[in-house]
């Protein structure tokens, strides 16, 4: 798969203070990428260095094989960016904002390119609206089409869900899921569900280092120590707890009960000694209703990404 932004040995300094330091990332054409960080760890730097809104320290970036410093102006042509708290003209209509939008960015046949676009993100019965008449859900949708108008390669969110109500949320996460067909998206956010809903790889950044990148399967795979293993009993008495206990015991495992549950942790190289409880429980009259297991969570692998820091 091609890598349409590349990041090399990037710095990004205020003064004394760094930003990011010395980060080399790539992100992959036709993907949703999600860049997670806590408050402060360089995301948004890492965004705005992208975008050509900041020039890096060092180090080098390229959007389509284009360097951000030496052509700025073409990289503009080839981004589409909705930051956090992106400015609106709340006494503009919908349709003028995007005519403004698109005048700025010099787009070709511009009524026809906005047309297309409102259409896309579902906003073509309030093109007469004016933006202080819209939900906030609606005016993200503003917020992506002034994104995407132009057909970028790349388009850059910057938490383009946040303080929708919930099914406002599943809309947006919609919509920015068509979006990925034909282009590359970088989707900056806390909401660990968000990334796990709709991303394909992950970025996770920390105190301005890359501390994780890569498929979201395979970076739990390769960072996950253990599943949790929970049997569901119908019923659990002081006598099958006893049972339990002593079975577990036996293979140097510690259970965890709860209500008619039991919570067991195998590590990934002890997994054949389910096969083994499984068959011991049911020696001994310990008859389960059925067996959950349970992997890393995107927010047990953000915690495990960043933990060496705290």
């Amino acid at each position: 798969m091609k890598e349409i932004v590349t990041l090399e040995n990037v710095t990004k300094k205020y003064g004394h203070r760094v930003a990011i330091e010395n980060i080399s990332v790539s992100f992959e054409e036709g993907k949703i990428t999600g860049f997670l960080g806590l408050n402060g760890a360089g995301k948004s730097t890492t965004m705005k260095i992208i975008t050509t809104y900041f020039k890096p320290t060092s180090g080098k970036v390229y959007v389509d094989s284009i360097d951000v410093v030496e052509k700025p102006y073409k990289i503009r042509k080839l981004i589409g960016y909705l930051p956090e708290n992106f400015p609106i003209y709340d006494n503009l209509t919908v349709l003028d904002f995007l005519r403004f939008v698109a005048l700025a960015k010099e787009v070709e046949n511009a009524d026809k390119e906005i047309e297309k676009t409102m259409e896309l993100v579902g906003i073509e019965e309030y093109r007469n609206r004016f933006l202080k008449e819209l939900s906030k859900g609606y005016r993200q949708r503003v917020g992506i089409a002034q994104a995407i108008i132009g057909s970028p390669k790349v388009i850059i969110l910057d938490e383009p869900t946040q303080g929708l109500d919930p099914a406002q949320i599943i809309e947006i996460r919609k919509l920015i899921k068509d979006l990925s067909l034909n282009r590359t998206i970088i989707l900056s956010t806390h909401i660990m569900q968000e990334v796990e809903a709709i991303c394909d790889n992950v970025v996770i950044i920390h105190k301005g280092k890359i501390k994780a990148h890569g498929k979201i399967s395979e970076l739990k795979e390769k960072i996950q120590k253990y599943s949790t293993i929970e049997y569901v009993f119908d019923k659990l008495d002081y006598s099958s707890t006893e049972k339990i206990k002593n079975i577990l015991k036996e293979m140097n495992i510690e259970p965890k009960f709860q209500d008619n549950c039991v919570n067991i942790n195998i590590s990934k190289d002890e997994e054949e000694k389910v096969k083994a409880i499984n068959k011991k429980f049911i020696e001994a009259n310990l008859e389960f209703l059925y067996v959950n297991k349970y992997s890393l969570t995107m927010e047990n692998l953000f915690l495990e990404a960043i933990k060496e820091e705290n």
